[in-house]
């Protein structure tokens, strides 16, 4: 049974300290097959993009293409299934572990209680050119010091990240309150949402129905239906549609799995599979993965 995908050891992409800044260019020679950008995949590093030049867009669960304006920021959450546009992108990315961040109590809670990682992913489109400054020099002064490994080097580095996402939460959080929804994700109800996620990725295969995951929350199936809504604007129904798509096109995309062996690796009859793949997506499991190849000529 296939339980997760491939990482393609991406996280040599991190130094051994668990941090490394790169422009896209150097990304895209860093990767040792570019064509795995283009595929969902999950890693166990956050990633922080600042985008320059022409718009473009990236994808963070099925079909959910998230665009991306010049000079803004995406911050992408650990662990999140993701892929890139194969329109090369211009900019900056910084990658770092929890490893990285620090073990102590200050550190942990400042990383599971920071705004920008309480959604799957946070978009930042600065307006002020304060900010943007403010952006460019940690930027800066991050390249310049990931890969050199002394004490004192990681010690800026920690800081400097600290220091520029709280930078990146007090802009996400001041454009929240100035529109009263973000360009991203409105994080409310964000601990139930949180654990009922968790409980998806454990049961989603065998459990598909709102019920289950409402009483093992231990609330009714409208107050989750308030938190997922509120943070996703869809129904708990569609997002775990939207979960069982995207591990589908996961394992069609990168496997050699049969359509029935992926449709027991995700809890369905072969015949089911076909026709919830074709409802979702327009097309049967064949014709995606056909497609796909194609797209690789």
């Amino acid at each position: 049974m296939v339980t997760d995908m491939p990482r393609y050891s991406w996280e040599e992409l991190l130094d051994s300290q668990g941090i490394k800044a790169y422009s896209f260019d150097e990304l895209y020679r860093q990767v040792h097959s570019q064509e795995a950008l283009y595929h969902y995949h999950r890693t166990v590093f956050y990633h922080v993009f600042r985008y320059r030049g022409e718009d473009n867009f990236h994808y963070v669960g099925y079909n959910k293409r998230v665009r991306i304006r010049h000079n803004s920021l995406l911050v992408i959450n650990q662990n999140i299934l993701h892929k890139f546009s194969r329109q090369k992108c211009n900019g900056d990315v910084i990658l770092f572990n929890d490893t990285f961040f620090g073990s102590t109590k200050e550190k942990i809670e400042f990383l599971s209680g920071c705004s920008l990682f309480r959604c799957d992913y946070a978009i930042i489109n600065p307006q002020n050119d304060c900010f943007k400054a403010c952006v460019e020099a940690y930027l800066s002064l991050m390249k310049t010091k990931t890969g050199k490994g002394t004490e004192t080097e990681l010690i800026l580095l920690r800081n400097w990240l600290h220091n520029l996402l709280i930078t990146l939460e007090r802009e996400y959080l001041s454009r929240q309150q100035r529109f009263g929804f973000p360009t991203g994700q409105n994080c409310t109800h964000e601990e139930e949402v949180r654990q009922f996620k968790i409980l998806l990725d454990m049961h989603y295969r065998k459990q598909k129905q709102v019920g289950f995951y409402a009483k093992e929350l231990g609330i009714s199936e409208k107050k989750l239906a308030e938190a997922v809504s509120s943070v996703y604007g869809i129904s708990v129904k569609k997002y775990i549609n939207e979960k069982i798509l995207t591990e589908a096109i996961r394992l069609l995309e990168n496997t050699t799995l049969s359509q029935g062996e992926i449709a027991l690796e995700l809890g369905f009859d072969f015949t089911y599979f076909i026709k919830f793949f074709r409802k979702h997506t327009g097309m049967t499991p064949a014709k995606y993965r056909l497609r796909d190849r194609d797209s690789l000529k």
